[in-house]
């Protein structure tokens, strides 16, 4: 029961009506017997530094930070894991008497995830990310600290490609990082001799279930891993184009999970059950 003594958590983010994370933390809360509550607050462009002010003086446990504030978020807190640091992105904070740290547990549930999950070793194979923004980041770190053999960024725009390219290949000088723009002629051959394709991009997200994907469908090939950090459709546009070419196919559900796992961690020192996590997401319904 909620009293005056509930602690509380939340999410932060725009749009934020597409997430499972209240219901999955508040599970898990309500199995460990914790006295805390997590909520989402929508945070609308231009507010996140009020947002921020009132973590500190609301006196918010931690929060959770989505699209589009990952990168925005870290000049407004007061410590950096080197982690989060590493990869410029924060999507968990812990609020330790006021003084807010910044966390990037998307690593932990990229690797968990495609490792786990999908039962793919990255080490030595070609993988690409579609997009170029927070979770790209993570995405991108991610894959390098695995092995992989090269890594090729596609994305919208020119700039934001090759800043992402520059900051991996700088940090991971023995990888082949490349960049292509977002345009069929440049990237289909990179495709094709892709073994891992991962669409950080928010494209087909609920309630935009029928956007054509950010990849045309031509691109793909059967002997790929297309996984998609879209979890609401569980199936989006871009999964079944890779289905309809026989190729494997996985959503962001894993991720949010083992990402969320950590980040409980960090604010309760419990640890979820991913088992009834994993149980909640297959009864769940796309809202």
């Amino acid at each position: 029961m909620v009293n005056t003594k509930t602690t509380l958590l939340g999410l932060i983010g725009y749009p934020i009506g597409h997430s499972y994370s209240p219901l999955l933390h508040n599970s898990a809360l309500r199995r460990l017997g914790l006295n805390y509550v997590y909520l989402a607050f929508s945070v609308k462009p231009g507010e996140l530094a009020d947002a921020v002010a009132g973590i500190r003086s609301l006196n918010i446990r931690g929060v959770n930070v989505t699209i589009p504030y990952k990168e925005e978020i870290i000049s407004l807190l007061d410590k950096i894991d080197p982690l989060a640091e590493r990869v410029g992105a924060v999507n968990t904070i812990v609020n330790d008497e006021g003084i807010l740290k910044g966390y990037n547990t998307d690593v932990i549930g990229i690797k968990r995830m495609i490792e786990e999950d999908a039962g793919f070793m990255i080490e030595e194979k070609n993988v690409v990310i579609v997009g170029a923004g927070g979770a790209a980041r993570a995405v991108g770190v991610a894959v390098c600290e695995s092995g992989a053999a090269g890594i090729t960024i596609i994305n919208r725009t020119h700039k934001k490609a090759k800043l992402l390219a520059d900051f991996l290949e700088k940090t991971y000088s023995n990888l082949s990082i490349g960049y292509v723009e977002l345009s069929v002629d440049q990237y289909y051959n990179v495709i094709k001799e892709a073994d891992l394709l991962i669409d950080t991009t928010p494209i087909g997200m609920a309630p935009e279930i029928k956007v054509s994907p950010v990849i045309e469908p031509q691109a793909l090939h059967r002997d790929l891993l297309v996984i998609d950090l879209v979890y609401n459709p569980a199936e989006t546009v871009l999964l079944k184009a890779a289905r309809d070419v026989n190729a494997s196919g996985l959503n962001g559900e894993g991720m949010l999970l083992y990402q969320g796992i950590e980040s409980f961690k960090l604010w309760t020192g419990h640890e979820p059950e991913v088992t009834k996590w994993k149980e909640i997401l297959k009864k769940r319904k796309n809202f």
